[in-house]
């Protein structure tokens, strides 16, 4: 084979096109290519590393790949950094340096619309929104679709001036009709908003005739609850969460079981046990959203499902991994024994205080929406640490646990917010976050 048949026999086998996928044969032929001097080989091969959670051989395969001259390794480093995708050895602020040097040289859409928004969420940066908004404005008018949906949010929620929905309508619809499929939800949810039933319905349909994963089991939950008004047909919309959530759909299961969390809203046809062999089925089979709807069910449905909480640490035990952003709210459930208060509340806390930045404000917040008490646990020793309270840590919110979280939210310039309850869910937010920051 010559260079370029090798090289299309690799991509073959990574992507599994005309030839049965082999991920380890595919890293062997690009490392092999790569060796031998074709550069663009070392960014495929960190591809099928970065899947493989090798993230140390993936980094060095991305600069080996740009020492090499190759411009796509060059800007997969870059944007890796930006995105997180090294995990630890990731280095935001290096990559937004790095983005901005190679945007200088190259149009790439991709690279552009990535470092917009690391303006746009202060990521490796702080914020800059108009420098931000200005790249999606170019990128706009060659039509790429995610930058006219980040124009939209900006018109919806009113960035720059006065909240312009007519505008955001448009620009979600563009972000649609130009690729950006996912717009059309935005859509929908808009004209929801404003009451405009026949548009939100149309828009809704846009998105699941262009096969959106969740869109029709959203839409159909929607049309349960009588969200469309009038034009609302519950009766049309339980058949259909029924008979998709008991034929395998994941979407219209997870749906269906969030709405049998209260007695007003429950399908009670709903052959409940099925559905969450079903959806056990697929958890073992390594379907992140079926683990976390079943999950959810074990923790919320406790009182009707047999062994809720074995089965539900079963799940964190043995299958976190597929838990996603639920993984915190779940683990704290599963380690949270409401018999035994003041062991579980340091359980947790032993959990929380090993980890930095994002990691420690997932892990809050999940306290917080796990166990209040716990989470004022928290607290009281993350603010014994910096020198606010000096009682007992025991989980009740006392005059001296109040007084020394006011100082904080003083000193730290949240006090409009803490004033009217830090334990409210918009200061226990801010407060997670300045924690967060007066740990690094």
């Amino acid at each position: 084979m010559t260079s370029n048949e090798l090289y299309q026999y690799a991509e073959a086998l990574r992507l599994g096109r005309g030839v049965e996928a082999d991920i380890d044969q595919a890293l062997e032929l690009h490392s092999q290519l790569a060796q031998s001097g074709r550069a663009q080989s070392y960014e495929r091969v960190a591809l099928i590393l970065l899947s493989q959670d090798r993230l140390i051989e993936a980094k060095a395969a991305l600069e080996a790949g740009r020492d090499a001259g190759n411009n796509l390794a060059r800007m997969r480093l870059a944007i890796a950094h930006v995105r997180g995708q090294f995990g630890s050895l990731s280095d935001p602020a290096l990559g937004v340096r790095q983005l901005e040097e190679f945007t200088q040289s190259s149009d790439s859409a991709f690279a552009r619309y990535v470092l917009a928004r690391a303006y746009q969420t202060g990521t490796g940066t702080s914020v800059q929104l108009e420098r931000a908004r200005a790249i999606y404005e170019d990128l706009a008018e060659d039509g790429h679709g995610q930058s006219l949906r980040q124009l939209g949010d900006f018109a919806r929620d009113g960035t720059f001036a006065e909240p312009d929905l007519a505008a955001a309508a448009d620009y979600y619809r563009a972000a649609a009709e130009n690729g950006f499929d996912y717009a059309w939800l935005m859509l929908a949810n808009l004209h929801l908003g404003e009451g405009r039933y026949a548009e939100s319905i149309e828009a809704y349909q846009m998105a699941i005739a262009s096969e959106i994963s969740g869109a029709e089991a959203m839409f159909a939950r929607r049309n349960f609850l009588e969200e469309f008004g009038p034009l609302s047909d519950r009766a049309s919309a339980a058949r259909i969460l029924e008979s998709k959530a008991e034929n395998g759909d994941v979407d219209a299961a997870a749906e269906a079981l969030i709405l049998w969390e209260r007695r007003s809203r429950r399908i009670n046809t709903l052959d409940l046990e099925a559905v969450l062999a079903m959806l056990d089925e697929k958890m073992r089979a390594g379907d992140e959203r079926a683990t976390i709807a079943l999950a959810r069910a074990y923790r919320v449905l406790h009182w009707r499902i047999p062994q809720s909480r074995a089965r539900h640490a079963e799940i964190v035990a043995d299958f976190g991994d597929q838990l996603g952003k639920s993984r915190m709210r779940e683990l704290f459930y599963s380690v949270y024994d409401p018999e035994r208060h003041p062991q579980s509340r340091q359980a947790t806390y032993e959990i929380v205080s090993t980890l930095e930045g994002a990691e420690f404000q997932s892990a809050a917040r999940a306290i917080r929406a796990t166990e209040r008490t716990a989470f004022v646990f928290l607290l009281q020793k993350e603010l014994e640490e910096l020198g606010y309270f000096n009682g007992t840590a025991n989980g009740v919110f006392n005059t001296r646990s109040l007084r020394a979280t006011m100082r904080f939210c003083e000193d730290q310039g949240i006090a409009d917010n803490c004033v009217h309850g830090p334990l409210t869910y918009t200061a226990s937010m801010d407060i997670i976050r300045e924690l967060a920051d007066a740990r690094e």
